[in-house]
């Protein structure tokens, strides 16, 4: 089944979308590493900004760290003033302590989710969730989970996490990690580079691949990225050099 015959989610950031035929598949589990400073929380912010604003899509955004006010300042200075569309119910923030169990999650995200029609979620970073799991197994089976609710409730998602600098798909130990069963289990999974290792966009600073994207012809070499005032920032190479899935 190629792209075009599938329903799309539109992140709005028009370099990203260009990447993967219009955005992520609706519906799907998509998940985006990297190191800190590398764009992450930007993106997903802008995700939901743009999903409000250009799309009429509602949206939710998870947090497991401490302060959410510091990630709204971050939004401000993008010009995304979230305030107007959370009093709306329009996006919402919440805060989730790491010992939440997966069933506490379910339960208020079922409820958040059917009271404000969400169609967007974000979790930042995800792989909290199963910070006091140490066995592989449950691990596995509580990210599962969340994910399985996810698409039975019909929402697009979008997983955070942190990796550090490289291709971020091998653990040198060899072991599976948190975030090694979230590449597994995901629709598609996007790097974002710290340094520009992509040419071909003047100011650009960062890059970002998607490495792989289920049921979507997509760019699979690194781009060009920046953040600039207006967010993500990405320049689509238009002389047909990068490859396709």
């Amino acid at each position: 089944m190629t792209g075009d015959l599938l329903d799309r989610c539109p992140t709005g950031i028009e370099g990203f979308d260009s990447l993967c035929e219009g955005g992520f598949v609706r519906n799907s589990d998509n998940l985006i590493v990297g190191g800190p400073g590398s764009g992450k929380s930007t993106f997903l912010l802008q995700f939901l900004w743009n999903g409000a604003s250009m799309f009429g899509e509602n949206g939710l955004y998870c947090s497991f760290e401490p302060d959410i006010i510091e990630t709204l300042n971050d939004a401000i200075a993008h010009g995304w003033d979230f305030s107007k569309y959370s009093s709306e119910g329009k996006i919402k923030f919440m805060r989730f302590a790491p010992q939440t169990s997966i069933e506490e999650l379910k339960s208020e995200l079922k409820r958040i989710i059917s009271r404000n029609n969400i169609k967007r979620i974000c979790f930042d970073p995800v792989s909290v969730l199963a910070l006091h799991l140490s066995e592989p197994g449950k691990i596995r089976n509580t990210i599962f989970e969340l994910s399985t609710l996810m698409k039975r409730l019909r929402v697009t998602t979008v997983y955070a996490d942190e990796t550090l600098e490289g291709d971020g798909m091998h653990t040198p130990t060899g072991e599976w990690t948190k975030t090694d069963i979230l590449r597994f289990l995901s629709d598609s999974v996007t790097i974002f580079h710290e340094a520009a290792i992509a040419t071909g966009s003047d100011g650009a600073d960062r890059a970002i691949r998607i490495v792989k994207m289920r049921r979507t012809n997509h760019i699979r070499t690194p781009v060009p990225m920046r953040i600039g005032t207006k967010g993500v920032e990405i320049a689509v190479n238009k002389g047909g050099a990068s490859k396709k899935s």
